[in-house]
C-alpha cells in the first residue's frame, strides 16, 4: 500500500492496519520514539532509498492541532526537514530533483563533484579533532590553514599536535580554495560551513559554476546508495 491518509495515532495505526507493510510499521515506531508522546500521522508516502515522508500532529501556541512535515530515512526521523530536504528526499526521481534544486548535472559533473565530496569527508575528522582538542572549530579568519599550523589570528589553539591535523589544505578540482566559514560565538557550539564555489570561484551560478556545499553531502550519499 503506497499511500494512506487516515489520521490515526501510532497505536491505532498498528492495531487497525495489522496487514500493512513493515515500512509503515517501522515509520510509526521511529516517529513514536522521536516524539515526546504518541502522535497522529497523515499523508504518508514511501520514496526511493528507504525514505518515507508525511506529516505528524503537533500543537500551536494556542493549543490547536497543526500538522508538520517529517522525513524518515532508514531508522532516522527528521522532524524539521528543510525545503531542500523535502524537494530531494520526497521525490520519485531524486536525481532530477537534486539537479534542479542545486542547478547542476550530477552525472555530467560527477568527477568534479565526487572529488569535492571526498575532500569534505577527508576534512571532517581533522575538523572534529580540532574541536575536541580546542573546544571550537577554527574560526573564519583562521580558516582551514589552522589545521596545518597554529593560526596567528583569533583564539589560539590550546592543544595543537606536532605535525598538525593535516599536512596541507586541499583545493577544489579547479584549483580554487574551499570557502570556509565558522564565526566565533562564545559559549555556543557553532558548526562550520564548507563549500566549493565552482569553476568561477564566485558564489552562485549553475553547472560547473554552481556551489557545492558540505551540507549537501547527505543528499549525494543517499542518491549513490540507490
Amino acid at each position: 500500500m503506497r499511500r494512506f491518509q487516515t489520521v490515526l495515532s501510532a497505536l491505532t495505526l498498528l492495531g487497525f492496519l495489522g496487514g500493512c507493510t513493515s515500512t509503515e510499521e517501522r515509520v510509526s515506531q521511529v516517529m513514536d520514539e522521536s516524539l515526546p508522546a504518541s502522535s497522529a500521522y497523515r499523508d504518508i508516502v514511501n520514496y526511493p532509498g528507504n525514505v518515507t515522508c508525511g506529516k505528524y500532529r503537533d500543537w500551536d501556541y494556542q493549543g490547536f492541532p497543526i500538522y508538520k512535515d517529517f522525513v524518515v530515512i532508514d531508522t532516522e526521523a527528521n522532524l524539521r526537514p528543510s525545503a531542500l530536504d523535502l524537494s530531494i528526499y520526497c521525490n520519485d526521481d531524486p536525481l532530477s530533483a537534486l539537479n534542479a534544486a542545486l542547478g547542476i548535472d550530477y552525472e555530467g559533473q560527477r568527477d568534479q563533484i565526487d572529488a569535492i565530496l571526498d575532500d569534505f569527508r577527508m576534512l571532517a575528522e581533522p575538523l572534529l579533532q580540532y574541536e575536541r582538542d580546542n573546544r571550537h572549530f577554527p574560526w573564519t579568519e583562521q580558516g582551514l590553514q589552522a589545521l596545518v599550523e597554529p593560526s596567528p589570528y583569533g583564539n589560539p589553539a590550546i592543544n595543537f599536535p606536532s605535525g598538525g591535523y593535516i599536512s596541507s589544505v586541499p583545493s577544489d578540482p579547479w584549483g580554487n580554495p574551499y570557502h570556509y566559514d565558522c564565526p566565533q560565538f562564545a559559549g555556543i557550539r557553532i558548526p562550520y560551513k564548507l563549500q566549493s564555489l565552482g569553476a568561477d570561484g564566485a558564489e552562485g551560478g549553475t553547472g560547473e559554476n554552481g556551489d557545492i556545499k558540505h551540507s549537501y553531502l547527505p543528499y549525494f550519499e543517499r542518491l549513490n546508495s540507490l
